[in-house]
């Protein structure tokens, strides 16, 4: 969420009138009223904050109902809204980041089942991989559907392989997407038609190899290349906070 700021001519008329209002007043009183005030424009802020994440979250919610997710996941996510509004609406979200998406663990579903939910047009996602050579490095990952936080999609780490992305990413205090993850961001986000997402946080079959989401011929597709590799439309997303 962007800080409205003041240029230099509204920033010292503000202090001329406040200045003014002031005259007179005991500095207990001032730093009473400021306070207050502050709270104030706090609590607006938050509330307003708040409405337009309310509508961001409907819509990820109606995104999932009509790719067919089944009602359960639906529901566990629906009961998180409280929840995943007061968190986010409490967060400074820098300019082109996400500010929350839902993720459907792959033990719910399968790899198989959440890649259809990546579409392209009219092509679906799919892929080839065996879900039983997949893991995942990033520790602390929910078992149970959960939202990602402040997502950062890719653009950081453009053109750094999953090896050199790992190091800016940890360097930066943030997380590591797992292929789930980028599966959801995939689902909710025209990301795919910028730049492709390596899964820097999860392995195939060997602890060097990477796996990631593209666009394919035939549509969206996961696979998998070497952890050393790099490309210019590539890059490696990250978020603040799971939960």
């Amino acid at each position: 969420m962007t800080k409205k700021e003041l240029c230099k001519d509204q920033r010292e008329g503000l202090i001329a009138k406040l200045t003014a209002f002031f005259k007179g007043l005991g500095a207990e009183v001032i730093d009473d009223v400021v306070a207050e005030a502050k709270k104030q424009a706090n609590a607006e802020t938050v509330e307003d904050r708040k409405n337009g994440l309310a509508k961001l979250f409907d819509n990820q919610l109606e995104t999932l109902k009509s790719q067919n997710c089944p009602q359960a996941i639906l529901e566990a996510f629906q009961n998180k809204k409280s929840d995943v509004l007061n968190k986010a609406a409490e967060m400074e979200i820098p300019e082109g980041n996400i500010p929350f998406v839902p993720v459907i663990p792959r033990s719910y579903m399968g790899i198989y089942g959440l890649m259809p939910m990546v579409r392209n047009d009219d092509k679906m996602g799919y892929t080839y991989l065996n879900p039983n050579e997949m893991t995942d490095n990033e520790e602390e990952i929910p078992k149970n559907p959960y939202y990602i936080y402040d997502i950062e999609p890719g653009k950081v780490t453009l053109g750094k392989s999953p090896e050199d992305a790992e190091k800016i990413i940890k360097k930066q205090n943030r997380l590591r997407h797992i292929t789930d993850e980028d599966i959801a961001v995939c689902v909710h986000t025209d990301v795919l038609s910028d730049h492709y997402l390596w899964s820097t946080g999860s392995r195939y079959e060997h602890s060097d190899e990477v796996p990631f989401v593209c666009l394919g011929g035939d549509g969206p597709v996961l696979v998998w290349v070497g952890a050393g590799s790099s490309f210019d439309g590539w890059g490696s997303a990250s978020c603040r906070s799971r939960a």
